[in-house]
């Protein structure tokens, strides 16, 4: 990672932190803004995803793969970008899959890492935070605000990761 990229990262992570905890003091009217916030970033990556398979990755060994997470990136930013008014349980339960199926993955990747002499410990922490979060989803679905709470806390907690990511040590491979 360049010097750029981590200043980027930083800079962004203390943005993010700071949106959160402004989202967390106004949780009632938070759902809608979290939800068209999560819109507009699927759009764009998928955009960008879509993009990047037109540009470049076409005539890539598994391009494809990169085509169709763009076009389901952007589908999904539609689809929650017009029930985002109407349908706060819907989200909530997309939003409750996406951290379940992401915690799964981390989870199964960490115990592969593992079994194969691989770092795993920062895969398994995500995979068991993201599993909590769906816990906790589950668990208090019928409460917005304390959702809002719950989402706002995960989004915090990336943050951290990428402001700690960009200061963790890199390999450089020289080619000679």
């Amino acid at each position: 990672m360049g010097k750029l990229k981590r200043i980027w990262n930083v800079i962004s992570g203390i943005f993010v932190i700071l949106f959160a905890l402004t989202v967390m003091a106004i949780p009632e009217d938070a759902f809608l803004l979290i939800a068209l916030i999560i819109a507009i970033v699927l759009l764009l990556k998928g955009l960008r995803y879509i993009s990047y398979y037109l540009t470049m990755a076409q005539h890539m060994v598994g391009g494809k793969i990169i085509l169709f997470s763009g076009i389901i990136m952007f589908d999904t930013g539609v689809f929650v970008g017009t029930i985002a008014e109407r349908s706060a349980p819907i989200i909530v339960i997309y939003l409750t899959a996406g951290h379940l199926i992401t915690g799964g993955i981390n989870v199964v990747k960490a115990v592969r890492s593992r079994k194969e002499g691989y770092p795993w410990k920062a895969d398994m922490f995500q995979g068991v935070i993201n599993l909590i979060i769906a816990l906790i989803s589950v668990i208090f679905m019928g409460s917005v605000e304390i959702l809002v709470y719950v989402y706002c806390g995960g989004i915090i907690y990336l943050a951290g990761v990428r402001i700690a990511s960009a200061f963790r040590k890199t390999a450089v491979v020289y080619i000679q």
